[in-house]
């Protein structure tokens, strides 16, 4: 089998396939492949910290007993039922027990009582774990890589019904702007937004998550700091936005978080402009934008409307698609590129 892609993968974590006895969670997102290991395993066992039935291995007890995956899959429980045998792995140290595995299952030898889940970190396509699971009949590989902004919003929106909550539309939308691409941070933010609101066994019946909600809940800290800068580029204030990148940082902002709040910043000038060439006042253009500019940020966003126009404002569009691009395939550190691309914005609207 393949490794897993897009709706694959959620349909795979959304009921057990039962030909599969083996599967390989891998990605540089440790927060994502994380969550889908339990996820995996909570399929096969209620209870992961019952000792008889969930069993954790390391590296070290498989580099002299590379057999010991195969004898666990098949061992029997000593209070019933299947066993979910997991291994976090720091690469290539379980391929050999992960062949002899995968080899005994594909071609029958081994009779599974249960699962085997192995965590690995960012693996490259000759690999041999990874090789090793997308060749299996019995095992698949299933990547975890960086959040999106659709990966986000779906798994707010999730979290959100599953507490019968469900989002109002500008609400989600700064979600999406305030989370960036890791995924254990986001999903912990998202808690705390629900919590904020109340899970459904506190409240009387469903809820909306406001604007309000969110501005409460999650824009103290790590939504000041990413605003912070973006306000400090779009003003053209180098020295503020070195005080607000620090900040930032220490709030835990991730690099590509503070390049969505740049781009929203920059997004909702260019429409407030196509507004106004097709006759919008300023002040009409800013109350048109969704959500609105808030009373005590207008005077400081028309400023901005006038200091970026026309060529300088698509220029420096242009640099913030470039500067995502360039932190997600260069492999050059993500936050120095992000902060170059803000440190030059901040330059720019100097001038």
């Amino acid at each position: 089998m393949t490794a897993l892609k897009g709706k694959a993968i959620k349909s795979f974590l959304a009921a057990r396939d039962e030909n599969i006895a083996a599967v390989l969670v891998y990605g540089p997102d440790s927060g994502l492949a994380r969550e889908r290991a339990m996820k995996i395993a909570a399929q096969v066992v209620a209870d992961l910290k019952d000792p008889f039935n969930a069993l954790e291995l390391s590296d070290t007890e498989l580099k002299d007993e590379p057999g010991r995956l195969a004898d666990e899959i098949t061992a029997l429980s000593f209070a019933g039922g299947e066993r979910v045998i997991r291994l976090r792995t720091s690469g290539e140290t379980a391929t050999k027990a992960a062949q002899l595995l995968l080899d005994g299952l594909d071609s029958g030898h081994l009779k599974p009582n249960g699962i085997v889940i192995i965590e690995a970190g960012d693996l490259s396509p000759r690999a041999g774990l990874r090789k090793a699971f997308e060749k299996a009949k019995r095992g698949v590989a299933l990547p975890c890589y960086a959040d999106g902004p659709a990966d986000v919003r779906e798994m707010a929106r999730e979290a959100a019904a599953s507490e019968d909550l469900r989002f109002d539309p500008d609400a989600l939308d700064l979600v999406v702007t305030l989370l960036g691409d890791d995924h254990g941070l986001s999903r912990a933010e998202i808690d705390k937004l629900i919590l904020y609101k109340g899970p459904a066994s506190l409240r009387n019946g469903p809820a909306s998550i406001s604007l309000e909600d969110v501005r409460a809940s999650l824009v103290d800290g790590l939504g000041d700091a990413m605003d912070d800068t973006a306000s400090a580029a779009a003003d053209g204030a180098p020295a503020r936005l070195a005080t607000a990148l620090h900040k930032a940082s220490a709030a835990g902002a991730s690099p590509i978080g503070l390049l969505r709040a740049l781009q929203r910043n920059f997004a909702r000038l260019k429409t407030a402009q196509d507004l106004m060439e097709s006759g919008e006042s300023a002040a009409s253009a800013m109350k048109k934008l969704r959500p609105p500019v808030f009373f005590a940020e207008e005077r400081a966003f028309e400023s901005r409307l006038y200091k970026w126009r026309g060529p300088k404002l698509e220029k420096a569009l242009r640099m913030l698609v470039d500067a995502e691009l360039d932190a997600k395939t260069t492999g050059a550190p993500q936050r120095e590129i992000v902060e170059r691309a803000a440190l030059a914005l901040a330059v720019m609207g100097s001038r």
